[in-house]
Order: structure tokens, then sequence, then C-alpha cells
């Protein structure tokens, strides 16, 4: 178990994998459900805790040891200081780790710093990024661009693992409740979204009222206010752009099913579960295409609303992945901005005069915020969500064609 932990580390530490796919596939060859649960925490909580856990074990490393290495000490400390095992069980499982890997030669090593680890208190001093668990130039950005004290705030947020958020899809919210209420489950309303259920982490999806009916879809609630904040009329010729998994696409086909919605996902790979959960969720009014939504195959004025989250460093949802501050850079901002500024440009090309767009990314630097869409001609309006106790991080920003 360890073993596996450490390698989906090395994977998205090293050749920037995203954790949810990895321990997704790894977590599937395991027939025990604890074996699963215990994975995803390990890696997680690493991922979440990663600058604490360095500075409290590189104290007692006295050369740099192989990233393979560095990692199983960060997943050992993981365990004695945060989930709290017995000692001996940490450190044993963790050698062992070591022991069955390409760097079983440094399996004394590991062992004798995670005992001293043991022995001693974390580390009083830490500087305000590790404290923060955030890379240094993010928590620089945001210090400057929202202040110390907003940062502290959502650095103890992205700490906690978030509530599963879903949105109902039939209409009757109160009618879902009761039902999730009668297994067993605690199940409370969304206050930013009149669709929007919020259930314990870690419950299980597939087994809630109505799943293979289409009864409801997982999507946090900022999401909702996005996919929401688009206003369609009926008939609408409606675009959504950068649609896979298809969250937000099922929940305009079920808010407005007297309108054809035309969903546009570049991916081929992720053309499969867009279908197939559109299927499930009955998009009966959804058309599917493949494209690149910078050169959209669409005559200009062709859509009456367009809805377009694009692509983006994820800052706002690292709560819910906390590989995206690894992931990601100052680099990867900048690119990704000037995607978004090409792909708002597009959008409002095949936009109608007077048509509506929302665009909308997860992420909450200002550099994908409103420096995107400042200027363009047809804003409306913009709202940034910082992240909460019940949802993500999301930037929207409201546009009409010209």
């Amino acid at each position: 178990m360890r073993q596996l932990a450490v390698e989906i580390l090395v994977g998205v530490l090293t050749e920037g994998a995203k954790a949810d796919v990895l321990v997704e596939r790894a977590g599937s060859k395991l027939a025990d459900a604890r074996d699963r649960g215990l994975l995803r925490e390990l890696v997680y909580g690493v991922l979440r805790h990663y600058f604490s856990l360095e500075a409290d074990a590189s104290r007692f490393i006295q050369a740099k040891p192989d990233e393979y290495v560095r990692l199983a000490l960060l997943v050992g400390t993981y365990q004695i200081r945060l989930l709290r095992l017995p000692v001996h069980a940490a450190v044993h499982a963790t050698v062992e780790a070591v022991k069955h890997s390409s760097q079983a030669r440094a399996a004394g090593m590991v062992n004798a710093v995670l005992r001293r680890v043991a022995a001693s208190e974390p580390p009083a001093r830490l500087k305000p990024n590790q404290r923060a668990e955030l890379p240094q130039w993010l928590y620089a950005a945001w210090r400057d661009g929202f202040g110390a004290d907003k940062v502290a705030s959502i650095a103890d947020l992205f700490q906690s693992v978030p509530p599963l958020s879903v949105a109902v899809l039939d209409g009757d919210r109160d009618a879902w409740i009761e039902a999730v209420y009668a297994l067993g489950i605690d199940a409370t309303a969304g206050e930013l979204s009149a669709q929007a259920v919020l259930l314990p982490a870690g419950t299980e999806v597939a087994a809630l009222p109505g799943y293979a009916a289409g009864r409801f879809t997982v999507m946090d609630q900022a999401a909702q206010v996005a996919a929401l904040a688009l206003e369609v009329h009926p008939n609408d010729r409606v675009l959504d752009l950068c649609a896979a998994p298809g969250g937000k696409t099922a929940l305009l086909a079920r808010g407005h099913p007297d309108t054809q919605i035309t969903a546009v996902e570049l991916s081929a790979a992720r053309l499969p579960r867009l279908e197939a959960n559109l299927a499930r969720l009955q998009g009966v009014n959804v058309s599917i295409r493949q494209g690149d939504a910078t050169a959209l195959e669409f005559a200009d004025g062709a859509f009456d609303a367009v809805l377009l989250d694009a692509p983006c460093s994820a800052s706002g949802v690292i709560r819910r992945h906390p590989d995206a501050k690894f992931i990601h850079d100052k680099a990867s901002v900048a690119r990704h901005a000037e995607l978004q500024k090409k792909m708002v440009a597009e959008a409002l090309r095949v936009l109608r005069p007077g048509g509506r767009l929302v665009y909308a990314v997860c992420s909450i630097h200002p550099e994908e915020n409103e420096q995107v869409v400042g200027g363009v001609a047809g804003l409306q309006s913009t709202e940034r969500l910082f992240p909460g106790e019940t949802h993500d991080g999301f930037f929207i920003a409201r546009l009409i064609g010209h």
C-alpha cells in the first residue's frame, strides 16, 4: 500500500500526472475498500501537508536522497504526525515499501530518519508558505493580491477534506434529501444553488438514490453557480465549450429541455465519458462535437447563449485537488491566460449580437480572472467566489454579444 502511494506521488510530483487518475487506476486493483481508502488518504494527505512534512523530515537527512526515498519519508512522516499510527507500524510499513523498490539500499536510512521524526516535536518555525502548505510563488502572489489574512483563511480550508456536492436535476431537491436520509446518510441543502446538496466526504456516489436514473450529478456548488449564471431563453441555440465531463451540460439540458445544446470538447479521450454521463443524466437535447474552442467550426453569430468553462490552473479547487498546486506554476498560469483570451474571443465570434456569454474558471488568480475579460467589449459583470467551507473557488464573468 505504501509502495503504491509513493509511486503515485512520484508520478504527480515529477511527471505532472493527476492524482485522482493514478489513485483510481491503482485502487481498481485493490479488492478491499479499506485499502483503497488508505491509499487515497496517504496520497492526498501528503499532497495537502507536503511543505510542513518536508520541513519536518528534512531536518534529519544528511544527503539529498533519491526522489522515491524522499517521498517515502514524507509518507512515513504523514502517518506519524497526522494519521497518528503507532510508530512501529508506520515505520515498518514505510521501510518495507522502500525494501521492495529499486532503492532498497536506503531502507536503513529511512528507518533511522522516521524514528528520529517520531522521537521529536514538529518544527517550531516554518516559513509562511510552509505553514500555509503552498508553493512560495503561489503564497506570495495571493498575499500580494488578497492580503495575508485572506491567504491564511484559504490555506486553512485547503487542509481539510471538502464535502461531496451534487446537483439534483429532477427539480425536487427536498424529496431527494429525504431519500438520502432514509439510507442513513446526512444531507444538507446547499445555499449557493437551489439544486445543490452537500453530503459527507467519501459517500459512495453510485449508491445514492436515483444514480442510474440520472437524478443527480456530482458538481461543486460554485460550478453550479457558473452554469446557472447563463441566461437561457426558450428555443435558444446554446453552446457549451470545454464540456467534459458533462455536469454543467446536464444542468443546462435538464433545466431547459426546450433548447438545443451543442457540447464541444477538444479531448477525444474525454468524449466517451461525456457521452456516458449525458446518457445517464438524460441530456437528450444535447449534441456532442469534438472541436477546438479557439477555432470553432461554426458561423459568426450562430448561438444565442454560450457557456465557456475554460481550462485553467485549478487554483480554486486545491482543497479538492491538492495536486494542482504542484502541477501548475507561474508559467502555467500565464499560458492558461493566453489560451483563455483566445477562447473568449472565439466564443464572442459565434455569439449573436445581444446574446449571452458566461466565462468561468475554477481559478482565483487575477491573471485568469479579471485580466482575461477586462477591457473586452460587452463585459457586464464579474464575480470571484473565494474557496469556502461548502464550495470551491471560482470566477464568473457575464458578457453580451456585440
